[in-house]
């Protein structure tokens, strides 16, 4: 049988919660540079703004703007959720990565 020391468990521990913690910073990272998804949203965006601007838009597209208007706000939605998740991943990991400091330190 084998018996593991306490402060052997603490650095197994604490190299595991480093390990979560690098992978939730480079997913949160991924998440916040994934460009193309962005350069599609505001190309749609783009694309919607100059629909609605048009002076010669008649009663019959008038639904067809206000379609448009929603997607845009839409795809605006969704490109802040996404940030935030994000920034949230790397607030995970950042917190990982502290508690294995304050295992190995203060433990």
């Amino acid at each position: 049988m084998v018996t593991f020391e306490p402060r052997e468990i603490q650095l197994t521990i604490a190299l595991i919660l480093v390990l979560f913690g690098v992978i939730f910073m480079l997913a949160g990272m991924f998440k916040l540079l994934a460009r193309d998804i962005l350069k599609s949203a505001r190309t749609i965006a783009t694309q919607s703004a100059r629909i609605s601007s048009s002076k010669r838009i008649t009663e019959d597209l008038a639904r067809l703007t206000q379609s448009t208007a929603q997607l845009s706000d839409s795809i605006n939605e969704l490109v802040r959720t996404s940030a935030g998740v994000g920034a949230f991943l790397i607030l995970i990991g950042i917190s990982f990565i502290a508690s294995a400091y304050f295992i190995t330190i203060y433990a």
